[in-house]
């Protein structure tokens, strides 16, 4: 771990060098390197410490799959050499500025990385790199196949074959001004990040059915990092809606020492476009008016973890003015939703098939008593018939819940009984605070490492399979990183907002958790985490 730490130091270290040598162009002399429709491009100044332990184990995969892994193999060449003893040019060469893009639809192939250096810097990056000079300011790397050329206060590096000599050129052109015609300066997405004063600066453009941009902004924070988020798209991200209500920060708080993850949004009981599957599935789910009425426009999301079942458990809350009306609102709107849920799972008579009135009975006292529980059974059968047997859902169970609280109450609905008992209570200690709210579009928190435990429990995809063929499919070794990912992301805080329906702009606070104790890990590998047979 500590040794992708080192890695990643190097990587954006190398970049941020570039960028602090030059003080005739100190603040965004690094985005003026890449071509105006660049893919990726970083500009670093003084990242040691952000990168530094389990910040850096996080930057670096992220950087490596978008920049791959032959770029950052520059990286660990610096860093390596850079840390060998006696040396002082970890301090010299990764303390200063450092610029790194990729050109556009280049698929990794071509980078370009620029340290910002006065002479001693300079000659010690070559001295690293064991580069030997081919012309007057031109250098070159045979053992790391590397071009290099020193302009403007830059020393620029990028691959030795293939477009790696004319992106050198290209970008030596741009250096000494600044032409937003033709860097990515003048890229109308860029405004706000040029403004930034972040240590690390990051801008991505996008392809596919999304397209625009997102900039990112990084800093280092006591326990982990921030990062200011601000996206422009072409089409609206991730099915979000505009919209902006005084949201409960104090609430969405309250389950962090228990959920997997929360999320807070202003709601107002209508179904957005996202919903059209299941609106077309069960008609019954949309609200009638007077139900929606009496919400109060905040609705939380909430996902934990099954006792009982290796899946997820996830509850639904939506803020209400009138306990006692909502009480027999939700009751009479349940029952049309469980007939549905009954009628969509049931099985066609066949032709042969006599009915049956004592059986119909039975089912029909089965539904009372059912709605008398307030819970559907049903939800189960619903989730494996359309959403298939690989997600593992066939142990939800719909129940829900009225909540009363002396500044009004909540509508819960959840897949399992012990979660909705767990957020009712909580709901119930937790709704009422003075705290000031904000205004936005969004609040919530992931959990990374109970994410990461849940993940390796619930295994959704992964086929059974018999117990002596061969482990290690695409899928499950795919759920794995994925939830190693989240385990050393540790638990994120984020809040958005949606200026327009393409536009998103988020304030995201990381603490790193470390990796799960192991003898955690293995019981949970050992009792959950294979596939079931």
């Amino acid at each position: 771990m500590m040794s992708a730490a080192r890695a990643l130091v190097g990587l954006l270290g190398t970049a941020a060098v570039v960028i602090a040598c030059s003080a005739a162009h100190a603040d965004n002399a690094g985005f003026a390197l890449a071509p105006k429709d660049a893919a990726l491009a970083v500009d670093a100044r003084g990242i040691s410490d952000l990168l530094g332990g389990q910040r850096g184990v996080l930057v670096r995969p992220v950087l490596e799959a978008f920049a791959g892994a032959d770029a950052l193999g520059t990286f660990d060449v610096l860093a390596k050499r850079a840390n060998a003893p006696g040396e002082k040019v970890a301090r010299d060469v990764f303390s200063g500025r450092i610029a790194f893009f990729l050109p556009p639809d280049d698929g990794g192939a071509g980078w370009l990385l620029g340290f910002e250096s006065d002479d001693q810097r300079c000659e010690h990056v070559l001295r690293m790199l064991s580069a030997k000079m081919s012309a007057p300011g031109r250098f070159e790397s045979a053992g790391e196949n590397l071009s290099m050329r020193r302009v403007g206060g830059w020393l620029l590096i990028a691959p030795a074959t293939g477009r790696g000599r004319a992106l050198i050129d290209e970008s030596a052109a741009r250096v000494p001004v600044e032409d937003p015609s033709r860097s990515l300066l003048g890229e109308p997405l860029m405004q706000d990040l040029l403004a930034s004063e972040a240590p690390v600066r990051v801008f991505m453009r996008h392809s596919g059915a999304l397209g625009g941009a997102t900039s990112i902004a990084l800093r280092g924070a006591k326990l982990g990092f921030q990062a200011d988020v601000s996206g422009n798209y072409e089409s609206a991200p991730f099915g979000l809606v505009p919209a902006r209500h005084a949201l409960d920060a104090h609430l969405v708080r309250a389950f962090e020492d228990r959920a997997v993850m929360v999320v807070s949004n202003p709601a107002d009981g209508l179904p957005s476009r996202s919903d059209a599957f299941w609106v077309a599935l069960l008609p019954e789910i949309v609200p009638p008016p007077a139900m929606r009425t009496n919400l109060a426009g905040e609705r939380v999301l909430l996902v934990g973890m099954s006792q009982a079942h290796p899946m997820p458990t996830l509850a639904c809350a939506w803020r209400i003015e009138d306990a006692e009306q909502a009480r027999a609102d939700q009751d009479h709107f349940m029952k049309g939703v469980c007939c549905a849920l009954a009628r969509s799972v049931e099985q066609p008579r066949s032709d042969q098939q006599v009915a049956d009135p004592a059986r119909d009975r039975e089912s029909s006292v089965v539904a009372e008593r059912q709605l008398a529980e307030r819970r559907c059974a049903e939800l189960g059968p619903f989730a494996d018939r359309f959403l298939g047997r690989p997600l593992k859902l066939g142990e939800s169970t719909l129940c829900w819940s009225t909540v009363e609280t002396p500044c009004g109450g909540w509508q819960v609905y959840s897949s399992d009984p012990r979660w909705l008992a767990d957020v009712s209570d909580r709901l119930a200690t937790s709704s009422c605070s003075e705290d000031a709210r904000p205004q936005v579009a969004g609040i919530g928190f992931c959990d990374g490492v109970r994410a990461s435990g849940m993940l390796r429990r619930w295994q959704p995809l992964v086929e059974p399979r018999p117990a002596a063929a061969p482990a290690g499919d695409r899928v499950s070794r795919g759920i794995l990183a994925l939830s190693d990912m989240m385990e050393r992301l540790g638990r994120v805080r984020f809040r958005y907002e949606m200026p327009s329906p393409t536009q998103v702009r988020a304030h995201f606070e990381v603490e790193p958790q470390g990796r799960l104790a192991e003898p955690l890990r293995r019981s949970i590998e050992g009792k959950q985490g294979a596939p079931s047979e």
